[in-house]
């Protein structure tokens, strides 16, 4: 079976592409065999983390906040988040547009004890985390462009750690994360792509429009799978990633949230109880320079 990322076709099982993440549940009780591993592979998919009936009620707010947008079918259950065919909405994975979403209940999945507790273990000392929560309804035909998240929030510690949170089960048809593995590992693309800021240097963001390339020329392989209620993806700021294309009828609902310790310095575009994100980078008709003119100053 085929799937997409941008717009090439990647076969599940083959060089490109693997419906197949390591879990690292085994791994939760021992601290430094977790750090061993999220140094290895790159990430961590630990299954069953949070409470799903809790997943599930952040789910259902959301949901019903969609479907009084007119953005759900109204024939369809609430809570399997089918697509209205009659909405006008362009497919987008915006976080910007989506504030109206975020709902307590959310916040108690993201901030609370258990996840929490997680990355306290991981990180070895108290954890602080971003107030901005990356809230993503991504519909039909919806997709996340090829990057990792060091230009958009490199200005504090490098030590942030992104989680990836399905709000429900999500299958690879409904485009979920997707990881090209040992890429946290590419030192030319950390020392040049990973150390710009998309602020600053006014750069579109993604790093390729062409999943296939990556493999191809850097020996990478796209990797995501099936999640339920409940599990997370952790990875670093270098990490390249994307999202499939959703090809369902569906919404697929997702949150990315970001950690680190809380001694040390945060981002200040992610800072304080309302961060401000983005000033240059989000502004309408910002000069973004293409990711071909950037890749050519580059080198790579």
């Amino acid at each position: 079976m085929e799937y997409r990322i941008g717009e090439r076709q990647l076969a599940a099982g083959s060089r490109y592409l693997t419906l197949e993440l390591r879990a690292s549940n085994d791994l939760l009780d021992d601290p430094d065999a977790l750090r061993h591993r999220l140094a290895e592979d790159g990430y961590l998919l630990l299954r069953g983390v949070h409470d799903p009936a809790e997943v599930l009620a952040a789910r259902q707010d959301i949901l019903r906040r969609m479907a009084e947008e007119g953005l759900l079918d109204p024939t369809c259950p609430l809570m399997d988040g089918v697509a209205n065919p009659a909405s006008r909405e362009t497919p987008t994975t915006s976080v910007r547009a989506r504030a109206g979403l975020k709902t307590p209940a959310l916040a108690t999945v993201v901030y609370g004890d258990r996840i929490m507790g997680v990355f306290a273990r991981l990180l070895d000392a108290p954890v602080a985390s971003y107030q901005f929560q990356w809230l993503r309804a991504a519909g039909p035909g919806a997709r996340t462009g090829i990057h990792c998240d060091a230009p958009y929030m490199g200005r504090g510690t490098l030590d942030v750690y992104t989680c990836w949170t399905p709000l429900g089960d999500v299958t690879p048809e409904m485009g979920p994360l997707a990881l090209c593995l040992g890429s946290h590992q590419w030192r030319r693309v950390r020392e040049t792509y990973g150390r710009c800021d998309v602020d600053r240097d006014l750069i579109e963001g993604i790093f390729s429009r062409d999943p296939a390339e990556l493999v191809d020329d850097l020996g990478g392989r796209w990797a995501t799978a099936t999640f339920r209620a409940g599990d997370v993806v952790i990875f670093g700021l270098f990490m390249l990633h994307a999202s499939l294309v959703n090809t369902t009828d569906r919404y697929r609902l997702s949150c990315d949230t970001r950690y680190q310790r809380a001694g040390e310095p945060m981002d200040d575009r992610w800072a304080g109880a309302a961060p401000a994100g983005h000033s240059a980078f989000w502004r309408p008709g910002a000069p973004l320079e293409p990711v071909e003119v950037s890749r050519r100053r580059w080198g790579i």
